[in-house]
């Protein structure tokens, strides 16, 4: 049931994407999240999430990575963005695009009418706001297919560094986000084993009424949370008696110097950007 969440899934591979270091490909996302940022102020210019697009869709297909199983991962962002979208053309104000209406609405057999305007400024929002939550989406999977979380962790820990010169812990940082993203499997494979039990003994997750699924999905939340604290505290104990905290310098397993590639990467992808943002 929960099988299909991407975030901390690693599939084994020595594609060219596997390759790569994780603070280049981590450097990238952070890049185009900024760029669709910037975008976003630029009404109904499409040039940069369209190359963004074309830029992660040949990094998924280099990566291994089948169509069947990303649509298995994006087909919950896609009801969730479904559902919004119509709240977001309706509430947003501006300049009109379109009327729609006026339509009958019946209330316990009380009908009054409608009339739903669509604004530019609705429209480009929800356009906008679509393809960056799709496209960090599509960039946060090739991340974490792709990157182990030892190398991502060793990533972050060294972009951080300059950092430690005003206090703040990098390593400890780089540490957290490590355990974050290997408790998510651990916690789903957990979650399905509780789902499991609890529908052998008679519950009833995907069928009823909503406020019986509610009152089903309720039931997982007091063991999974109880499972996730002794996790943590295990952890911890393990973390204490392996000497953790001790001071001197961190060895990197995965992270070396930047290669040849790493740089073509950091220079071009910014360079076409900048460039799909201006003339685009």
């Amino acid at each position: 049931m929960l099988d299909n969440l991407p975030i901390g899934s690693y599939i084994p591979g020595a594609t060219f994407v596997h390759r790569l270091r994780a603070r280049t490909k981590l450097l990238l996302l952070c890049w185009l999240a900024l760029s669709f940022f910037l975008a976003n102020h630029k009404e109904f210019h499409y040039g940069v999430y369209g190359l963004a697009f074309l830029l992660l869709l040949a990094t998924l297909l280099a990566s291994g990575v089948t169509a069947s199983y990303l649509a298995r991962r994006i087909r919950l962002l896609l009801v969730l963005l479904a559902i919004g979208l119509p709240f977001i053309l309706i509430w947003t104000t501006g300049p009109t695009w379109r009327t729609f209406g006026p339509l009958t609405l019946a209330v316990h057999g009380v009908t009054f009418p409608v009339e739903i305007v669509v604004t530019y400024d609705g429209l480009w929002f929800a356009v906008s706001s679509t393809a960056t939550f799709l496209l960090l989406f599509l960039g946060t999977v090739a991340l974490t297919l792709t990157t182990t979380p030892v190398a991502l962790a060793e990533a972050v820990s060294l972009l951080l560094r300059p950092a430690r010169r005003m206090g703040l812990p990098a390593d400890e940082f780089a540490l957290v986000a490590l355990i974050a993203l290997r408790f998510v499997p651990t916690l789903t494979q957990e979650a399905n084993q509780l789902i499991k039990a609890q529908v052998s003994r008679g519950a009833e997750f995907t069928t009823g009424s909503l406020a019986s699924r509610i009152r089903g999905v309720a039931t997982l939340v007091t063991p999974l949370t109880e499972g996730a604290l002794r996790r943590a505290a295990g952890l911890a104990v393990a973390l204490e008696a392996r000497g953790y905290g001790a001071t001197g310098e961190a060895t990197l397993l995965h992270e070396g110097r930047l290669r040849a590639v790493d740089w073509a990467l950091l220079v071009a992808v910014p360079l076409a950007t900048i460039a799909a943002y201006l003339f685009l």
